[in-house]
């Protein structure tokens, strides 16, 4: 890899850090369920590894559903039938919850738009390409790791460049191939560079069949990067997103410790043997250390082992001589299981809150984490992060839209206009909180737009017979007041006679 960051500072691209990919490292591993913290070293230097409730993965899979929550209505201005065929034939509202858990874990995702299968033919200086039977456009997902922003305007990644590894066979010899794939907005339109570098070797492999360089002739990208909405704050980060739990990690370790505590007095809750040392005899044996090499360590063996190699006796009662404790003797230890959720709770509560979810989404019982439903929607931290995020989504899908129509342009349809308005639809009440919707549906009733027994039934929670009742209540209600205010009119027509 450090051949690709050479090759792109040499292009004049000295800003590129490598440093802020040993984060992602770590937040994949969180999201695995091997983060660094579920291993401890006992004093002989065994790994005694912790109950997790893998809460990295949780807020991940959580994330992607409450943004995937609604379907996407996408709509193209002038080439909307070809635009449902390409986003149909591309996979991409498919694969976009998995790729939405991924951005959650490592804070971007990034989708390429390429054309595969198609003839390259040569006119005068320049390339066209033309379409057959195999030719396809396709949508390749690209991880946080394989991202290199080169270029960022106010936020935005204008240039950029993606890297895959590929085990290519080169003079009968399998060795493994960094592909650079580098797109830069060049005055004609976004430039085009494939460069291939052989690991351990300071040469390029140039396979056949692959332009080295290319302009689309087109302003629109065929990258396209969605980062989790919120502000980066780790130094050299190249203009890459930040874990949902990136702020979080001391919360996510508390939250396994408490597990961990939980799950430790239920399987330490059984009845304990102490026995005095004297009954034990300690022996050494060899065991092999992380690095290959052979040490030794003491080894204690018990009663149990011991009676079948000889005979121990100690007296009458097996009393220690100062009679205040045997010499073995009963512990009885208390599970605590109220203390241990309680605690599980906080820790789910701190989680939650770090990660946008706001307090009390999550719920622990019975041992096992639910997501509590009735706190969702009165949930204002959590509908403001997801309403950001799900915009952000949108922003993505139509820059994806665009790259589509621009491959299809490429192909020989040189009418299709590749900035063409792009419409997704605004959820109505997306994550709309309890108390919104309410003063929402208040609005319309007194406009007129909502019925009574409508606002009674979908926002009041009654029954059908409790609205029906209500209404009538009203009805009555309002009857009497107006032969109150008739009375009172005639009475004030008497006093003027």
């Amino acid at each position: 890899m450090e051949k690709v960051f050479n090759y792109l500072r040499e292009l004049g691209y000295i800003n590129v850090k490598t440093s802020y990919y040993s984060y992602i490292d770590k937040w994949m591993k969180i999201w695995k369920g091997k983060a660094d913290w579920l291993v401890l070293k006992t004093i002989d230097d065994k790994n005694f590894p912790l109950y997790s409730l893998d809460m990295g993965k949780q807020v991940c899979e959580d994330f992607a559903s409450i943004i995937d929550s609604e379907p996407y209505d996408i709509k193209a201005k002038k080439d909307d039938k070809i635009l449902q065929k390409l986003l149909k034939d591309a996979k991409v509202l498919e694969k976009l919850s998995d790729n939405l858990e991924m951005m959650a874990c490592t804070g971007t995702i990034g989708t390429v738009t390429r054309i595969k299968n198609a003839t390259l033919k040569k006119v005068n200086d320049d390339y066209i390409i033309i379409k057959n039977n195999k030719t396809k456009i396709k949508t390749v997902d690209v991880t946080a790791k394989q991202l290199i922003p080169l270029t960022i305007e106010d936020n935005e990644i204008i240039n950029c460049a993606i890297v895959s590894t590929h085990i290519k066979k080169i003079n009968n010899e399998l060795l493994k191939v960094y592909y650079l794939e580098i797109h830069e907005l060049k005055e004609k339109g976004y430039q085009i560079t494939n460069k291939y570098f052989i690991q351990g070797k300071d040469i390029e492999y140039k396979p056949n069949g692959v332009l080295e360089t290319y302009n689309t002739l087109s302003d629109v990208p065929l990258f396209n990067i969605c980062k989790m909405k919120k502000v980066n704050s780790i130094e050299e980060n190249n203009g890459l997103g930040i874990s949902i739990y990136g702020n979080a990690i001391d919360q996510l370790t508390i939250t396994d410790l408490v597990y961990n505590n939980f799950g430790t007095d239920f399987k330490l809750g059984q009845k304990l043997l102490i026995i005095n040392k004297k009954l034990t005899r300690v022996e050494q044996e060899d065991y092999k250390a992380e690095d290959g090499s052979i040490k030794v360590r003491d080894k204690v063996i018990y009663p149990s082992e011991i009676r079948k190699q000889q005979f121990m006796e100690v007296g009458d009662s097996l009393t220690s001589t100062d009679q205040e404790k045997p010499y073995i003797h009963e512990y009885n230890p208390d599970l605590r299981v109220g203390d241990n959720k309680e605690g599980v709770q906080f820790a789910l509560d701190n989680l939650s809150f770090k990660c946008g979810f706001g307090t009390r989404y999550y719920s622990f019982e019975n041992g096992v984490v639910n997501t509590a439903t009735e706190a969702i929607l009165s949930n204002q931290d959590l509908v403001n992060n997801a309403r950001k995020n799900r915009k952000n989504v949108n922003n993505y899908l139509i820059g994806i839209c665009r790259s589509l129509l621009l491959c299809e342009k490429m192909l020989g349809n040189s009418y299709i206009d590749e900035n063409q308005e792009i419409y997704i639809k605004d959820v109505d009440g997306f994550l709309e909180d309890d108390e919104s919707k309410i003063k929402k549906a208040q609005q319309e009733y007194s406009q007129g737009s909502m019925s009574l027994y409508t606002y009674l039934t979908k926002y009041k929670g009654m029954t059908d017979e409790e609205a029906k009742e209500e209404m009538k209540r009203i009805k009555n209600e309002d009857n009497i007041s107006f032969l109150d205010e008739l009375e009172e009119s005639k009475e004030v027509n008497f006093e003027k006679k």
